[in-house]
């Protein structure tokens, strides 16, 4: 497989619960949710370069900031089986709206590539990677 396409669906939530703050300032929570039908598109593709991609219709996350790049650097530093990609990363799920667009690409994400480069991570592992 060189090349993978996934839909990272948006979620609304139905309850949510603010626990406590964590170490790293961010809280724990309890959520409902649900999944609905807006997503938005990422492709991956393998590449011959040893270089993290990413092409986007959102000018401002095609850089290194982006929680996908994150992600990547996280599994390439794990994985030495990873080579270089290009990601394009079609956003239709509006950001800053509350719809978990950000953390649900990164998830798909990395799902994606334990698919494209058959790493056999366990849902644990790439929850860990998510975490991060």
């Amino acid at each position: 497989m060189e090349e993978i396409y996934v839909k990272a669906r948006a979620k609304i939530n139905l309850g949510l619960e603010v626990l406590n703050r964590r170490n790293d300032n961010y809280h724990n929570i309890e959520s409902v949710f649900q999944k609905i039908n807006l997503y938005d598109e990422i492709w991956i593709r393998k590449i011959k370069t040893n270089e993290f991609r990413i092409i986007s219709n959102i000018e401002e996350i095609n850089n290194k900031d982006n929680i996908i790049y994150k992600a990547y650097i996280e599994l390439k530093e794990k994985y030495k089986n990873i080579t270089g990609i290009e990601v394009k990363l079609n956003k239709r799920i509006p950001m800053q709206a509350g719809l978990g667009g950000g953390s649900t690409d990164c998830a798909s994400f990395i799902i994606a590539i334990n698919k494209l480069f058959d790493l056999k991570m366990s849902k644990k592992e790439m929850e860990e990677i998510g975490k991060n």
